[in-house]
C-alpha cells in the first residue's frame, strides 16, 4: 500500500506549544502508512528543536534558514517545494504556515490547527486595530480550509458557539510519563534543586507575558510569603526581568530551564491564571504527576475539570482578582496529604485515558485517513 504523503508546515522549531504538539504527532505516527517532511519558514531560534525532529525517520526543510526572504519570496519557495513534493494533506501548525498555505493552488488537501481561539491573545499582543485584522484574517483562511481542527474540545466548541462553524477536535497530548510519586524522590529532588523541603510549592509554566498574568502571581504570592506557601516560576519572557526585581523569597524564578520534569515533582500544585490558552501541555504535564490543579476562568480549563466529578481535583478562579485566588490557595495549601493523594489517583487516571502524546497522533492518524477518503 502506497504511504500518504504529509508536509507539516511550522514557522520554526522552538520549544513551544505547537511545536510540541507536532513533535509529538511524529514521534508516534505509523511510519509504514505516512511519508512525513516538515517545511520551517524562519530562521531557527536558541531553543531550536530541530535536532529532536532530524532524529526522526522524517524529512525536515529549512525553507529561510536565514531568515532573509520576504512574505513574498517565501511563498514562491513554499509553492515549488509543495508542486515537487506533491503531498497528499498539508497540515499547517501557524498564522504565518495556514497564509502561505492556503495561497498555493490545491493539489492537496489542507488542515490547520487551531491553537488557540482567536481573539483575546491578538488584542492583548497587538492591540486593537492590528489584533481585529490579525482574527480576521485567520478566520477568514481557516475557514478555507478542508479541514480545521481545534486543538481542545472547548476551541472547537466556541468556533461553533461563535461562527456556528462545525470541525472536530483533537486534544493536545504530553510525552510526560507517569510519575510513580515517591515522597522518597520528591525531597531528594528538592535537595538537588535547593527548594526548602518544608514550603507547599505551586508551579508555574509558560512564557512570562501579559496573557499569562505573572504579575498577579507575584502579588498572591507576596502576601503568602509568611504561611510556607511558595510558586516556582517557570519560563522566559518580556515581563521576567520585572518580576525578578521585585519577588520575595517565597517565589522562585529558575527561567527557562529542561528539568521541567524535576520541578513537577518537587512541586504540590499547579497554578495558571492565564486569560487565554488552547490546551496548555503544561497543564498536561502537571497532570502526569497527580498535580491538583488552580486555574483560570477559561474555556480549555474548564474542559480538564469537566473531566472530573466536580471541583474535586483543583479550583476555578477569577484570574484578575488577588483577594478570590489566595483563599483557593490556602485551600489547597492545607488539605490533608491523604486526600491530595487520592486527587493526585483520579488526576493521572484521566491523563493516561485521554491526554497522552500517543492517543493524540492515533486520533490526528484517523483524521488523515478521513480526509483522504
Amino acid at each position: 500500500m502506497e504511504k500518504i504523503k504529509i508536509c507539516y508546515m511550522i514557522s520554526s522549531l522552538g520549544n513551544e506549544g505547537p511545536v510540541n504538539v507536532l513533535y509529538n504527532i511524529l514521534k508516534f505516527i505509523d511510519y509504514n502508512s505516512f511519508d512525513v517532511t516538515v517545511l520551517t519558514l524562519t530562521k531557527e531560534r536558541d531553543n531550536s528543536r530541530i535536532e529532536d525532529f532530524c532524529r526522526l525517520p522524517i524529512s525536515v526543510i529549512q525553507l529561510n534558514k536565514d531568515g532573509n526572504y520576504s512574505l513574498l519570496s517565501l511563498f514562491k519557495l513554499v509553492q515549488k517545494e509543495i508542486y515537487s513534493l506533491k503531498p497528499s494533506i498539508v497540515h499547517s501548525h501557524c498564522t504565518r504556515s495556514l497564509l502561505l498555505m492556503s495561497l498555493v493552488k490545491h493539489i492537496f488537501k489542507s488542515m490547520f490547527t487551531v491553537h488557540i481561539y482567536p481573539g483575546k491573545q491578538q488584542f492583548k499582543m497587538n492591540g486593537f486595530i492590528k489584533g481585529f485584522l490579525l482574527i480576521n484574517i485567520l478566520n477568514y483562511f481557516t475557514k478555507k480550509c478542508d479541514m480545521a481542527v481545534g486543538c481542545a474540545e472547548s476551541v472547537s466548541e466556541q468556533y461553533y458557539k461563535e461562527k456556528g462553524w462545525i470541525f472536530p477536535s483533537v486534544p493536545n497530548g504530553s510525552l510526560m510519563p507517569l510519575w510513580k510519586r515517591s515522597s522518597f524522590e520528591k525531597n531528594k529532588i528538592r535537595k538537588e534543586l535547593s527548594l526548602p523541603l518544608e514550603y507547599k510549592y505551586f508551579i508555574f509554566i509558560g512564557r512570562f507575558s501579559v496573557e499569562k498574568n505573572p504579575d498577579i502571581l507575584l502579588k498572591v504570592f507576596s502576601k503568602l510569603k509568611d504561611e510556607g506557601v511558595g510558586l516556582i516560576m517557570l519560563g522566559s519572557g518580556p515581563l521576567l526581568s520585572h518580576q525578578v526585581e521585585n519577588k520575595p523569597d517565597n517565589i522562585i524564578l529558575p527561567g527557562f530551564t529542561t528539568k521541567v520534569y524535576d520541578y513537577l515533582k518537587a512541586s504540590d500544585f499547579y497554578i495558571s491564571v492565564s486569560d487565554v490558552e488552547g490546551l496548555a501541555n503544561t497543564i498536561l504535564e502537571s497532570m502526569s504527576v497527580g498535580l491538583p490543579m488552580l486555574l483560570s476562568d477559561i474555556p480549555s480549563h474548564h474542559e480538564i475539570l469537566n473531566n472530573f466529578s466536580s471541583d474535586e481535583v483543583g479550583f476555578i478562579v477569577d484570574q484578575h482578582s488577588v483577594s478570590n485566588i489566595i483563599p483557593r490557595v490556602r485551600e489547597l495549601a492545607n488539605m490533608r496529604p491523604s486526600d491530595i493523594s487520592n486527587i493526585s489517583d483520579r488526576i493521572q487516571k484521566v491523563y493516561a485515558e485521554k491526554y497522552t502524546a500517543e492517543t493524540m497522533s492515533k486520533n490526528y492518524q484517523k483524521l488523515y485517513h478521513n480526509i483522504i477518503k
